[in-house]
């Protein structure tokens, strides 16, 4: 794991490298597993959360820490659409607190089913319910893994650990895949956000929904939508 960390401080600060979003058809229905783009480069939609409380009335995608640079930040879909601004961002530099979240402007439609898998999310898992070895549905778009629909949406790993905050897996994540979510097939409930890219011999990894929620249940309050 430290080989890993080293090498990508060593290539982009302690930053992934974010290379430019490949663009698609304008208009659509926005949803988990799409491209999106920022100043800071390309990433990939995570799942669609609620506001509640203080939040109330707003809709939120998540991404990863490391796609956005500050509040207020425009964000942009695979039309070049600013479709929405950056609300709020944890810390990039921890595995377990690589998130923000990305307020949807009005006007734009959203989907909580994840791109290609309508039946996703049913809820999203706790680490009591996960077990080493149980398949889990990647949605991204890694360098890659962009250029057509079955790499971007029919990519699947195995689930190596899960605790509270941090989950780790072997499959095909690359650059560009940041942000995006990942699906515990074995319940079809939200597992993690993609975050951390595999050099070497480790894992991929990054922060659980689960985390996410317990982390932001009082200074930024959210709640994950289902189909």
């Amino acid at each position: 794991m430290r080989a890993r960390l080293a090498l990508v401080a060593a290539l982009v600060g302690g930053v992934l490298p974010l290379l430019p979003a490949p663009a698609h058809a304008a208009g659509g229905v926005m949803q988990p597993g799409d491209v999106i783009s920022t100043s800071t480069g390309g990433c990939t939609l995570n799942f669609l959360f609620d506001g509640i409380g203080a939040n109330a009335g707003k809709v939120y995608f998540a991404t990863a820490a490391h796609c956005v640079s500050s509040i207020g930040q425009d964000v942009f879909n695979g039309a070049n659409q600013a479709f929405g601004d950056v609300a709020y961002i944890g810390n990039a530099a921890s595995t377990g607190t690589d998130f923000a979240f990305i307020q949807v402007r009005a006007g734009f439609a959203v989907s909580p089913a994840v791109k290609g898998w309508p039946q996703y999310p049913t809820g999203s898992t706790v680490s009591t319910q996960t077990t080493a070895g149980d398949q889990i549905q990647q949605s991204g778009y890694g360098t890659s893994f962009s250029f057509t629909k079955p790499t971007q949406e029919q990519r699947k790993g195995v689930l190596v650990s899960d605790t509270a905050t941090v989950w780790r897996f072997a499959g095909a994540m690359d650059f560009g895949d940041s942000g995006g979510p990942l699906v515990h097939i074995p319940t079809g409930k939200a597992l993690g956000i993609e975050s951390r890219v595999c050099i070497g011999a480790c894992t991929d990894e990054g922060p659980t929904i689960e985390g996410v929620l317990g982390q932001t249940a009082t200074p930024f309050p959210v709640a994950l939508r289902t189909v």
